[in-house]
């Protein structure tokens, strides 16, 4: 991803331990971070997750405050279907829920957990929160060679919403 931030004008933060890219805006700075989720899964079934964050302000650092977008929410349809595309693949390669983590839990516990199994069937509309999930090197590897060919279109709509 570093290349094709890098042709926007971002620089990579090389002080920060995440993955952040920061470029100026005025006086202002536009920043965007890889940031995983806090939260991954107890019993190691359905994964993890992360999304990439975009926001504009004072400092130069992840989390900064400010107004922001979410990668996917400057997606056109067809880039939110390509991203529904890898988040079905990832889920198809799910194994069988693991019985222990079934026993543990309770009915509604039970069916949320299930439900990270199923696949996505409607389409993901524009104001859709979505992480992209991984379980595995695979998972990655299939985000991090869909994410590059995104990028320039998002880095777009990130200079006309945020400067």
């Amino acid at each position: 991803m570093g290349p094709g931030f890098a042709a926007q004008g971002f620089e990579r933060r090389e002080t920060s331990a995440a993955a952040v890219w920061q470029r100026p805006a005025g006086r202002e700075f536009v920043v965007a971070w890889v940031q995983p989720t806090r939260s991954p899964d107890a019993f190691g079934w359905y994964g993890s997750r992360f999304i990439i964050e975009f926001r504009r302000g004072a400092q130069p650092r992840a989390g900064v405050l400010g107004p922001g977008f979410r990668f996917c929410q400057l997606l056109d349809d067809e880039g939110r279907e390509r991203v529904r595309a890898v988040q079905n693949a990832v889920i198809s390669r799910l194994p069988p829920a693991p019985e222990r983590a079934l026993r543990a839990l309770d009915e509604h516990a039970r069916d949320w957990y299930l439900a990270q199994g199923r696949l996505v069937t409607a389409a993901y509309d524009p104001d859709h929160d979505i992480w992209f999930r991984y379980r595995d090197e695979r998972d990655l590897d299939a985000w991090f060679r869909l994410l590059p060919v995104l990028l320039p279109g998002v880095l777009g709509g990130v200079r006309l919403r945020l400067g």
